[in-house]
Parts: structure tokens; sequence; C-alpha cells
């Protein structure tokens, strides 16, 4: 299978070597790689050249590297981000960008190699059309299978839960433990005694609150910030780094 990559560093250094970690990975498969040291430059080419990949600086002149994955973000929804700087404060706007990746330099050969083998099993299961899971509940006598996909979060009321999709709410019978025990603990995180969320939604974290796709908010209570904290950077630093 051959794959576009694209690399953009405001270091012409740090291109080539990415460039050259790639050719050292062709037993993975065939690359195209489009490469620039300017955001501009390198964002334009993307506009006629859709990327599988890429891997981006994040501190550059003119265009940061945040800027520029919102640019390419709004343009191909699907395309793997990675960032690779030496700063980790950018971490949790990686994130909200839905980041593959978030590795700090310098980078060694064997840190690409494993997050690339990652990010590239990744493009084959989507490809492939991978299949969602699927939570079962029982609604006025009817067995529902809801794919995690179309849930934004379910809420508490009473002795009932909620579940928030896009078109759609549905209520049925059960308290939370059980369904807590039900879900992929990698794909939800309880934030508030009375609010699950779907970590794919979440956009950022910030002042007690968890911001959603199409601009929900959830509050987030003391007792889960540092677990929701910690799904987060799970979520993010898919290969094991740090923040």
């Amino acid at each position: 299978m051959t794959y576009t990559i694209g690399i953009c560093d405001d270091c012409i250094e740090q291109v080539d070597l990415l460039a050259g970690f790639l050719r050292g990975c062709e037993d993975y498969g065939e690359f195209r790689v489009i490469h620039a040291s300017e955001p501009e430059t390198f964002f334009e080419t993307l506009k006629t050249d859709r990327p599988d990949l890429v891997f981006l600086d994040v501190d550059m002149a003119g265009m940061s590297g945040i800027e520029l994955g919102e640019k390419i973000r709004a343009l191909y929804e699907n395309t793997v981000i990675v960032y690779i700087t030496g700063y980790e404060k950018y971490a949790y706007d990686a994130f909200r960008l839905r980041a593959f990746h978030y590795l700090l330099k310098p980078v060694t050969v064997e840190q690409f190699r494993q997050v690339l083998s990652e990010a590239l099993a990744y493009i084959q299961k989507e490809d492939a059309g991978k299949t969602d899971k699927k939570i079962s509940v029982q609604n006025k006598g009817e067995l529902l299978n809801l794919p995690y996909r179309d849930i934004w979060y379910f809420e508490k009321i009473g002795r009932q839960i909620k579940i928030h999709m896009l078109f759609r709410e549905v209520y049925y019978y059960d308290n939370f433990s059980s369904l807590l025990a039900e879900l992929d603990g990698d794909a939800f995180v309880q934030c508030h005694q009375g609010y699950i969320a779907n970590v794919d939604k979440i956009r950022a974290f910030r002042d007690k609150t968890l911001y959603l796709d199409g601009n929900v908010q959830l509050p987030v209570s003391r007792t889960f910030a540092e677990q929701v904290k910690e799904v987060l950077k799970k979520h993010l630093f898919t290969g094991g780094a740090q923040l």
C-alpha cells in the first residue's frame, strides 16, 4: 500500500531527519513524501494532495503547528496528525485537534518507527471500515444496539439514564455502576456524578469543563478531574509518552 506522508518543520535539518527515518521504514509500505520548511507553502501543497499522515512541528514562524493542524483538520477530517516538538505545553491543543501522537524532541529512530507503525495500522483499520463498538440497552420493550460513535454522553436522571446522541435521545432504566462496567473504559470517562462522556467527542478540558463536539459543555467535578486527565493522556499518547 502506498501512503502519502507530509512533513513540516521550519528547521530543514529536522525535515531531512524525518525523511531519512521514513526511508528506513520501507518495510512498512511505500511512501510518497510531501515536505516543506514553511507551513504556508506546505498547506498550499496539501490543498491538492491529500495526505494520509502528517508530522508537524508546533513552534514555527508565521503559522504555528497548531494553526496548521486546524487548517489540515478542516480540509481533511481523517488525516492522521502527529506533532513533534520540543515543548510539552501544547499537548492539550494537540488533543483538541485529535492528534494521533505527540512526540518530544529529540526523536529517536526507534520512537519514530513505533509511532509510524501504529499510525499506519490505524489508517489500515479505518480504510477497511472497522466495525464500531456498540452498547445494547432496553428501551420500551425494544433492544437497541447503539454505536459508540453516535453517542455524545450519558446523563443520570433519577433512576434513569439518558443517552445524548446527535439526532435522538434514549432513556432507559439502569445505574452508572452497571453502565461503566459494560463500557470500554478507553472510550468513555465519567467526569461528574451525573455525566459520562465519549472521549472521541472531547475537544478540550479547561476551567472544570469538558468541551465536546457540537458546542456541548459538561461539568468536571473535583472527584473525577484526575481520572479525566489520565484518560485524555492515554487517548492522546498512544505510544506511551508522558506529559
